[in-house]
């Protein structure tokens, strides 16, 4: 048996210095082998898989799949609960560090501080 070089042409047409030819791929004793390929891909025959990603003819059936939007978050204002998206905190309860000279722990009380520093400085 004789070695031969080939060289793959991606894309592209073929122009008059290229040959097309038949490949046969051998074995080492010369016996032709198959490489497979040719038939369909479905997603049952995909091995090696993550079990976690989505099998589904469509969105809805792939959220399905992995249990997506099936949560059973309390929502509430409490400690243990997720406060919903449409709710509002009170200034004065959101905490914060002071902002020396001033002293005040929550939002309201820093933005009273501010404003007080403001007017004396328009007043001097």
């Amino acid at each position: 048996m004789t070695n031969k070089q080939f060289r793959v042409i991606v894309g592209g047409e073929l122009d008059a210095s290229q040959h097309v030819a038949g490949i046969v791929l051998v074995d080492a004793n010369g016996d032709p082998i198959s490489i497979g390929g040719g038939a369909a891909v479905t997603w049952a025959n995909i091995s090696g898989k993550p079990a976690v990603v989505a099998a589904g003819a469509d969105a809805p059936a792939a959220r399905a799949a992995i249990g997506a939007g099936t949560s059973s978050i309390a929502l509430g204002s409490t400690a243990s609960t997720a406060s919903p998206g449409n709710h509002a905190h009170a200034a004065s309860a959101v905490t914060a560090t002071a902002i020396a000279p001033g002293t005040a722990t929550n939002v309201q009380g820093i933005l009273a501080e501010l404003a007080a520093r403001i007017a004396a400085l328009e007043a001097a």
